[in-house]
Formats: structure tokens, sequence, C-alpha cells
């Protein structure tokens, strides 16, 4: 198992853990009042009863651009442990992710996903930092892949 492969799997491990142990401690005050990633994330998995026009999340809008050939909740997982490191909140990684692949699809580069922008960006993007400013690193990244 690769080095990337490993520490996605373990950042998806431990988002999945805390996502679940958040969801489980979390009160009855679900008014969207805190604007913290755990509220996003919970605010993006319909709840039991739920109607399907409600507005979708950040993670189910980029499975909607992939043609939902992933679950929305394997992109919660990744953008759950990439957005603290992160200066954007869900929305704006899930906007940097577009974009970024849109950039890459203009370069002639179509070998890329959304999911894999997005494992890509939260491979590259360190923890215990302070946050850093994932647009830039997108964007640093699809200059990369522009072959210079």
């Amino acid at each position: 198992m690769s080095r990337r492969t490993t520490t996605v799997t373990v950042g998806t491990l431990i988002a999945a853990s805390l996502l679940l142990a958040c969801t489980a401690c979390g009160g009855s005050d679900e008014s969207g009042a805190h604007a913290t990633p755990t509220a996003a994330a919970k605010s993006a998995v319909p709840h039991r009863g739920a109607s399907a026009t409600a507005t979708p999340g950040p993670a189910a809008k980029l499975a909607a651009l992939d043609g939902d050939l992933r679950p929305a909740d394997q992109y919660q997982q990744v953008l759950t442990a990439l957005a603290p490191r992160c200066k954007e909140d869900l929305a704006g990684l899930a906007a940097v992710v577009d974009t970024t692949l849109k950039s890459l699809k203009k370069k002639g580069i179509t070998d890329e996903d959304e999911f894999g922008v997005l494992q890509k960006l939260e491979a590259s993007v360190p923890s215990g930092k302070p946050k850093t400013d994932c647009a830039s690193e997108a964007a640093a990244y699809a200059a990369r892949r522009d072959g210079n």
C-alpha cells in the first residue's frame, strides 16, 4: 500500500470516527446556528424522512458532479478530514475541487475526477499546521499537472 493511500485511508477513518462521535454526542439544537465543520457535515446528510428536494450539501454536490459514481458520504469523509486544515469551509472546498477539475480539463487533462482531485488536495495539505489556503494548493497542483 502506498504512503498516499495509507494517509488517505487513515484520514478517512479518523474523519468517519469523529463524525460518528459528534453525531452521537450532538444536542437537539440542529438550527444550523453553528457554522462548524460538524454542523455542515450533519446538514449534508439527510435525516430520515427528509425531503429529496432539500438543498444538497457540498459532498452531495461533488457526488452529483461526478455523475454519482461515488456516494456523497465518501466525499463527506474526505471533506471533513480536510476542512480543519483549510481556510475554506466545506462549500468553499467543494468549489475549489470543481474549479481545479475545470482548470485541468481546459488543459486537456482528462484522467482526473472530483474525488481524485479532492484526495490529492487532502494528501498535500499537512495537518497540525496553521490553516492553509487550499485554493492556492489546488492551483499549484493544477499548474504542476501542466507538465511544467
